[in-house]
């Protein structure tokens, strides 16, 4: 999301004016750096997700990936990949972890632990598969209310209608490569299954959705209706 941070995420961090953010997927930490930044200005928090494990000038405990994690698993040009978060390390230097919580988790393990809460602004950038954004998006709707946010990454281009497996050892064998697949399909299908169908619209649907840009794979806005 960083390549869209000062053209849309960071307008819309003003306009909703979260004190809570739940940031899915943070790999190098470019997006993070911009919004912990934002926080720091806003007296807001930030919660991130990422099970990577990361090189740099960083405390231990952020450096270590979850247990038996293997990013780009079964992608041999990946076993030596070092991911070194500069953004993340330039953050520490500027004290802005001051707002910052980092849980070395997967989404999934989130929602399912006594740690899940709720939040006001959701970033989706994670494991771009249909199943894992499925149970995000349940997750969030069942912990949810009224006015809140989602954003989503990746919601045209390669990976809204087709799986990306950061490591499918966490996946079900059977939702790998399954019928349905991609970010902007998960999406569609749960607001279909939180709406009522007359023919092929959805009708009383607690959500609002649109396509904010479909350059840069593309960033979707969802917002939790207040009426």
């Amino acid at each position: 999301m960083q390549r869209v941070f000062d053209s849309h995420v960071r307008h819309l961090l003003d306009r909703y004016r979260p004190k809570t953010i739940l940031e899915i997927g943070v790999l190098r930490g470019a997006n993070t750096r911009c919004v912990l930044d934002w926080c720091s200005r806003n007296g807001a928090r930030l919660t991130s997700l990422d099970p990577v494990r990361w090189e740099g000038d960083l405390p231990e405990a952020v450096k270590q990936p979850l247990s038996g994690y293997k990013y780009k698993r079964g992608q041999p040009r990946f076993d030596s990949h070092v991911i070194m978060p500069e953004p993340l390390v330039e953050a520490f230097r500027l004290g802005l972890d001051r707002y910052w919580t980092c849980l070395k988790l997967r989404s999934l393990n989130y929602f399912e632990s006594t740690q899940a809460q709720h939040f006001d602004l959701y970033l989706i950038d994670g494991d771009h598969n249909y199943y894992t954004v499925s149970r995000e998006l349940e997750a969030i709707h069942r912990l949810g209310k009224a006015g809140d946010v989602v954003l989503f990454n990746d919601v045209v281009g390669a990976c809204a209608r087709r799986d990306q497996y950061y490591d499918p050892s966490f996946i079900p064998p059977e939702y790998v490569g399954g019928r349905r697949q991609g970010v902007l399909t998960a999406i569609e299908d749960f607001l279909d299954g939180v709406s009522g169908r007359r023919l092929w619209w959805r009708v009383d649907c607690p959500y609002t959705y649109r396509l904010l840009t479909k350059r840069h794979e593309g960033l979707g806005l969802m917002e939790r209706r207040r009426d």
